[in-house]
Order: C-alpha cells, then sequence, then structure tokens
C-alpha cells in the first residue's frame, strides 16, 4: 500500500469548519497520519519514508460520500415480482458485487444497507473487508421484518410469503424477537423493521400495525445483541412510537404531525428522510412510464415531509443522507450525491449542513462516527479530491467526472477502466407476455389499431 501527500488543495473536513487553504494532508497506510500546515506536513511525510504526491491545486479535499441507505440485493428494480421472486441468490449476489464498484465510483466510501434479499448484505461486506471484492464500507441489515400490513409484506394472504422476499412475515411478538436472535446469529450490523406502508403496497399499513410494546420488544433484543435497528416509518406516528421505543433513527418519518415531532425531539432521534426516490421519480418518472397516481403520490407526500422534516432540522435533529438506491429513480452509482441537493431544496439546509448529512452525519448509521465521516488524524483515509468548490456548488458532486481522485482506506479507485457493461436476462423481470394493459377489443381495434378487419372498415371485396 503507497502513502501519499495531498497537497496545495482547499481542505474541507465536514467538521464545520470553512474550506481551508495551506493545509496538506498525509496518508500512511489506511490511516490519515498528518493534517496541518503545508510545510510541517511534507516534513512528516518526508521522515516517513516514500509517498507519492498527489496535487489537489484549485480542488476541494473532503471525506468520502456517506449513503446511508442503499439496498444492494435489489439490482435496481422496477417492481416488486423482479425485487422478491427473481434471479436466485447466487445470480443475485454476483449482481450485488457489481453494484458496489458502481456505488464506490459516484464517490461513496461507505454505506449502510438496511435490509436486503437473503442474507447477501452480510455476504457483500465481508467479501470487502477481506479483499475479495471491492466496494464501499457496509454496515450490514438482513431482511425486513414485516407483518401483513406493512411494505415488507405485498403478497396476498393465500400464497406461501417467498423466502427469497426482502422481508421475514412476524405477525407475533414473539415471531419478531426469534427473528431478530436469528440475524444477529447470521452476523447483521443492523435490522430493520417494515413500520408501515406506502403507496405501492396494501394490506391498510398506513399507520402500521406493531404496537408499542412490539416495537420495544425488538428494541431492546437488538440492543441486548448489541446491534442498532431502524424502521421504515412514513407515517409520524410510527416514527415517533419507533422513536420512544428506542429505535436508532428512523426512515423517512414523511407525515409528522406537531406531537410526533415532539417525540421525536424528546428522543434526539435521527432521520434519514430518503428524498431522491420520491423527487427523482416525480422529475423523471412521467418521461419513464411511471403510474400518475404514483407520481401525485410523492409529490403529496414530498410537500408534507418538506413541511415536518424542515421544523425537524430546525428542532436540531441530525438529518442523515440517504437515497434508497437499488430502486428505479435511484440506480447505483448514479445519484448518491443529489440527496444532498434535495435536502437544500425541501429542508433549507445551507450546503455544509447538506455535507455533513451526507457525510459525518450518515456515519451515524454504520455506527463509525468515530473513523469515518470527517477527514482528521487517525481516521480512516476515505478521502474525495474534487474538481470544483461543493460548498459554492453542491452539484459538482454528482457529475463524476469531476471526481478526481476517490480513496478509500488509503487505497486509490481505479475509475479509469470500465465497468462490465451486462446484459439482462429475461428471467430477472416480471414474465410478462402482455406488456401493454389495454386489450384488443372491437373498440380499440376500430379506434386505435393499425390493422383493422374488413368488415369493420367496409372493404367488403378484401373479407370475400
Amino acid at each position: 500500500m503507497a502513502n501519499y501527500l495531498v497537497t496545495n488543495g482547499h481542505l474541507l473536513d465536514s467538521t464545520g469548519s470553512p474550506r481551508q487553504q495551506g493545509v496538506s494532508l498525509f496518508v500512511k497506510d489506511d490511516r490519515i497520519a498528518n493534517i496541518g500546515p503545508d510545510q510541517e506536513v511534507r516534513d512528516a511525510a518526508g521522515a516517513a519514508g516514500p509517498h507519492e504526491v498527489i496535487d489537489a491545486a484549485g480542488m476541494t479535499v473532503m471525506p468520502g460520500i456517506i449513503d446511508c441507505h442503499v439496498h444492494p440485493s435489489y439490482g435496481d428494480v422496477l417492481s416488486v415480482e423482479a425485487m422478491d421472486l427473481y434471479a436466485g441468490v447466487e445470480f443475485r449476489t454476483l449482481r450485488a458485487a457489481l453494484a458496489c464498484r458502481k456505488v464506490m465510483r459516484a464517490g461513496v466510501t461507505s454505506i449502510c444497507a438496511p435490509g436486503g434479499t437473503w442474507n447477501i448484505n452480510v455476504g457483500l461486506r465481508d467479501a470487502i473487508n477481506c479483499g475479495m471484492i471491492e466496494g464501499p464500507r457496509i454496515s450490514a441489515g438482513g431482511r425486513y421484518i414485516t407483518t401483513y400490513n406493512a411494505i415488507g409484506s405485498p403478497w396476498p394472504t393465500w400464497m406461501e410469503h417467498p423466502k427469497s422476499s426482502f422481508s421475514v412475515l412476524c405477525n407475533t411478538r414473539d415471531e419478531m424477537i426469534t427473528e431478530v436472535r436469528r440475524e444477529v446469529k447470521d452476523g447483521v450490523d443492523v435490522i430493520k423493521v417494515a413500520g408501515d406502508g406506502d403507496v405501492l403496497t396494501h394490506g391498510g399499513g398506513w399507520q402500521g400495525s406493531l404496537s408499542p410494546d412490539d416495537l420495544r420488544a425488538i428494541s431492546e433484543t437488538t440492543h441486548r445483541l448489541d446491534k442498532r435497528c431502524t424502521i421504515h416509518a412514513r407515517s409520524g406516528r410510527v416514527a415517533a412510537e419507533a422513536a420512544a421505543a428506542g429505535f436508532d433513527w428512523v426512515i423517512h418519518a414523511s407525515f409528522m404531525t406537531d406531537d410526533d415531532l415532539d417525540v421525536i425531539v424528546k428522543h434526539g432521534t435521527p432521520i434519514n428522510p430518503t428524498l431522491s426516490l420520491m423527487a427523482n421519480t416525480i422529475d423523471w418518472g412521467p418521461d419513464l412510464g411511471v403510474p400518475p397516481h404514483i407520481i401525485d403520490h410523492y409529490k403529496q407526500e414530498l410537500e408534507a415531509a418538506s413541511i415536518g422534516l424542515t421544523k425537524a432540522h430546525k428542532a436540531g435533529i441530525m438529518m442523515m443522507a440517504g437515497t434508497d438506491s437499488g430502486q428505479g429513480s435511484v440506480p447505483y452509482g448514479e445519484w448518491h450525491a443529489r440527496e444532498m441537493e434535495h435536502l437544500m431544496t425541501y429542508l433549507g439546509m445551507t450546503s455544509m449542513e447538506a455535507i455533513q448529512a451526507g457525510t459525518c452525519n450518515a456515519a451515524f448509521a454504520l455506527g463509525m462516527q468515530d473513523k469515518v465521516g470527517t477527514l482528521e488524524e487517525g481516521k480512516y483515509a476515505d478521502i474525495l479530491i474534487v474538481n470544483g468548490d461543493p460548498l459554492a456548488d453542491i452539484t459538482v458532486l454528482q457529475d463524476k467526472s469531476r471526481l478526481n481522485v476517490i480513496m478509500k482506506g488509503g487505497e486509490i479507485i481505479d475509475t479509469a477502466t470500465p465497468l462490465p457493461e451486462r446484459s439482462e436476462y429475461a428471467w430477472e423481470k416480471p414474465m410478462l407476455y402482455w406488456e401493454d394493459p389495454r386489450m384488443p377489443t372491437q373498440e380499440f381495434v376500430r379506434d386505435h389499431a393499425a390493422s383493422k378487419p374488413a368488415w369493420m372498415t367496409g372493404n367488403l371485396e378484401a373479407a370475400e
């Protein structure tokens, strides 16, 4: 492993300090060994022995991005069927490894993967940590704990819940506790609960069916086993009850009343808003065939989230940037940094606050705030060297051509060699044999079809 002296750049350490000039940084092995005035750090680097010099003149030197909401095992899905049923665990795992490489090349050096299919997140984490595959640091979640009345249960009750699903069906408290214990034994870092529903699911789950006692049982069991727990909670009631039950952070919290917010503020529970899933769908869904009712709902939810989450931010609740990547509007490696822009647009954050949401705040979801998220001596050398000033224009972080250097743990990531351009198998997607929902009724054929029966056109000679 080479050692690196990074000099002549503008240091943005993400501690809240302004961008600094005349500061150099020395990376020894996988850590930041020295930060300080140029000459002082040059002397320290020289005393440490051979090293490479990275001239960051005119560029910003900042921490690697942390996305606290990525699902590598999903596969950029466009349907529940593709997420839960198609592609076996072996193929899905290899596909997820490619997703990790895409994420890394967007400048994301750490992720929390709160939930996924099978136990793939744990396998990815371990393979990355031991050097088998390339990818970001991962805090790994297993399958969601769900009841019938939440996002994890999209299937009708007359069919068996698929074992390949991203969730485990647990309709009693004992089943929930047992599932927490099983997932911890299988190596997860994070337990995720499907607390309520969303626009894509049915079953009366907009307010969830978990009781406060259920939530406390999950939280207490998780923490007794020295792990962390989070929850999908679009409703404010579920978010507040999870905060009161001791959940470490909540995801979404889109529809909060002031009373819900008071509970969250009382417990100081961080929030991952996940605005990108909604905002990107609103922006580009009409071009890509997303049904209007989904787009309309996301507009309503984003408006509500903007109001409630802005209040939460002003009340001092820590916001963590996370995209829900792995689903249609947030493909791997494309829009991770856009979440920070959304936090500025919809929550009124400053650029510094948004950058902290995507670095040191998001490190909370990994339980690694003492190791990543800021540029400080002794922390891992997870570093971006960016051609531009994200404090002046945060969108420069979305332009991958501006990410001159991506470093994780003191190793520079190869971004020059093209990633594989893979094709898709038909069995990775729903097996539709008729993609247009319209049927060839006589009315449709008469009004729209290019080919019509002769009797319908009055051309009787052609019919004879």
